[in-house]
């Protein structure tokens, strides 16, 4: 009596593992969960249940389930299902009865990123407009960098930080007379992350420092106001950390050239660089 009571036991057990288990399809989801232990084992499947440094429960093709010790766990990862069939069928009621149909909901590719430090050298191409361009200025160029935190939910990326650039102005002729730019700014930028490519727009506030220098008085005016920056572009990842930047800026008109003029600065630019994602 008593061994049919524990085969029963027993039976009763499988069948509920396996009517949880029936409910997870590991073929129908396209990234699958990779759990790497101390002893060299690898767990690929659906984490159905973890409870935090306790224990993770992964459910694995074929249908069984493993209970994994949380202090075993060396890695956590994610990497694409070779049998990724999309999603369950539907049925739905046609006029002439039951008709299948296989919809997979719309997903972005996974993020290429990471949240994390970002750290962003630049070169820019600085092509005046307004008093500037009025007064000859020629394309000029400029260094730049950006330093600040992103942060990632889902394929959106939020972030900010502190950015500087430098912009020494050609004046036009053969001159000795001297005008450059320094901006330092506080930016706020949102992305989207798709697989590699992540285009985004930003906005970036602070100050302007204005230099000029005239070499036949032999006299130098400088003017602090207002900077802002308006920015658009996209970011190209060649690897987990690295990835080359494409964009544009538009620099309008906030600041003052000097403290004797109500004149200011604005430009187009054309930001080519690199992101370091630390």
């Amino acid at each position: 009596m008593k061994t049919w009571i524990i085969c029963g036991l027993l039976v009763g057990t499988a069948a509920h593992v396996r009517a949880e288990t029936d409910e997870i399809d590991v073929r129908a989801f396209e990234l699958l969960d990779v759990i790497e232990t101390a002893d060299g084992s690898v767990w690929k499947g659906v984490i159905i249940e973890q409870t935090p440094n306790v224990h993770y429960k992964i459910a694995i093709a074929g249908g069984s389930v493993h209970v994994i010790n949380a202090a075993d766990v060396v890695r956590l990862s994610k990497q694409r299902n070779s049998d990724f069939r999309g999603a369950a069928p539907a049925a739905l009621p046609r006029d002439g009865g039951v008709a299948q149909t296989y919809e997979q909901p719309a997903k972005l590719p996974a993020p290429y990123a990471h949240a994390g430090i970002r750290l962003d050298p630049e070169l820019v191409m600085v092509f005046p407009t307004g008093f500037y361009d009025d007064a000859g200025v020629q394309t000029s160029f400029a260094p730049g960098v950006r330093i600040g935190y992103e942060s990632l939910f889902g394929n959106i990326g939020i972030g900010g930080g502190a950015q500087a650039r430098f912009t020494y102005f050609r004046l036009a002729g053969d001159t000795k007379d001297a005008a450059w730019l320094l901006e330092t700014h506080l930016y706020g930028r949102a992305a989207l992350h798709v697989g590699r490519a992540t285009p985004y727009l930003g906005l970036s506030l602070g100050l302007d420092t204005n230099y000029n220098y005239s070499y036949r008085v032999d006299d130098s005016t400088t003017g602090v106001g207002l900077g802002m920056n308006l920015s658009t572009g996209v970011q190209l990842a060649v690897s987990p950390l690295v990835a080359f930047d494409i964009g544009g800026d538009y620099h309008p008109g906030t600041d003052t050239i000097s403290s004797m003029t109500t004149e200011s600065v604005s430009y187009f630019a054309l930001r080519v660089g690199a992101a370091l994602r630390l």
